[in-house]
């Protein structure tokens, strides 16, 4: 009994510190952020699906559309990464007929150069701060080349699937795991358009 009653009385101590430290301030602050996120991915594709995955960076993100597109291109790797995780877990069953296999198998390697591609975009993008200089432009564009194959390489999977035989169970399955990159990767190259001019 004495221990449940410590445990209230620290949970009680928690509450009432991260109540009194929260303030009015704070709060109007991240509903500005928010506001930002949500207005510059209304000109995206899937705009619903970037807010989704953007609000939660809006400490991070503040009001710096720069910051927005790297953290953008950067979840975008971790979905791609995630997918091929995906794809490499379905590819291992024993239960797959000769189309299924060649499917799953052409698929990783597209979002495998899709990794890859997002990668290089990342990598470039940390080095930027959206000044317009002459060398900066070109590295934009090249960051735009590269996540524009990057869609094409996630459209080959899905196109793929439709002239083999395939179960739609494992189809479904494909597909949506495709989708969550394809429709990040098109959310994120639309803010870097934004910025690239």
């Amino acid at each position: 009994m004495l221990r449940i009653l410590v445990s209230i009385a620290l949970i009680s101590t928690l509450v009432h510190t991260s109540s009194s430290s929260y303030s009015p301030t704070t709060q109007k602050s991240i509903n500005t952020y928010k506001k930002f996120i949500k207005d510059e991915c209304n000109s995206t594709t899937y705009p619903n699906f970037c807010y989704n995955y953007l609000s939660h960076y809006a400490w991070q993100v503040k009001t710096n559309r720069v910051t927005l597109t790297k953290v953008a291109v950067n979840i975008t790797v971790m979905i791609a990464k995630s997918s091929f995780r995906t794809l490499t877990k379905l590819s291992r069953s024993t239960k797959l007929t000769k189309a299924e296999s060649s499917v799953l198998a052409d698929c990783r390697d597209n979002i495998d150069d899709t990794v890859d591609r997002l990668q290089q975009s990342a990598k470039q993008l940390a080095r930027l701060n959206g000044t317009r200089t002459v060398e900066e432009r070109f590295e934009w564009d090249s960051i735009k080349t590269w996540m524009s194959a990057a869609i094409t390489d996630e459209y080959t999977c899905t196109d793929g699937i439709g002239e083999m035989k395939v179960r739609v169970s494992l189809q479904k399955k494909i597909q949506s795991s495709i989708a969550n990159v394809a429709w990040m990767n098109s959310n994120a190259l639309a803010l870097v358009n934004k910025i690239s001019y």
